[in-house]
């Protein structure tokens, strides 16, 4: 989890970031969704994001009163919103498809905001119509 991870559980960040975000009385199934982008954005890496969002959202879960598999899947398509060239997956995406760094980030980064987008809307979908 590293460094980003601990300062959020030390400070309390992720906890008021989740309170501020519940308080917004957004729809529960946006927050983790949300955290995860905002959390993707501040430090870029897929994995780690993925590592430190569900600290943040399990306490607050109960609260949110939304299935574990839901607040998973609603999270991961988060992380696919915002891409930089710190995460790895990037430069693997665009080594494989010998792309060139700005053509990567041109498809790239729109693919990955069609795929985060398309995930969050079939994670909606399961959890409106209760295949969970």
């Amino acid at each position: 989890m590293g460094a980003l991870g601990s300062t959020l559980a030390m400070t309390g960040v992720g906890q008021e970031l989740s309170e501020m975000v519940i308080r917004s009385g957004l729809p529960a199934i946006f927050i983790p969704f949300l955290v995860a982008v905002a959390i993707q954005t501040v430090q870029g890496s897929r994995l780690v994001t993925f590592l430190v969002v569900p600290g943040l959202i399990l306490p607050v879960l109960p609260e949110l009163g939304l299935p574990l598999e839901i607040a998973l899947m609603s999270m991961a398509s988060g992380t696919f919103m915002v891409s930089h060239a710190n995460d790895s997956y990037f430069w693997t995406v665009i080594e494989l498809a010998d792309m060139s760094p700005s053509s990567g980030y041109r498809g790239y980064t729109v693919g990955g905001i069609v795929l985060g987008t398309v995930a969050f809307l079939l994670c909606v979908a399961a959890y409106v119509c209760g295949f969970y």
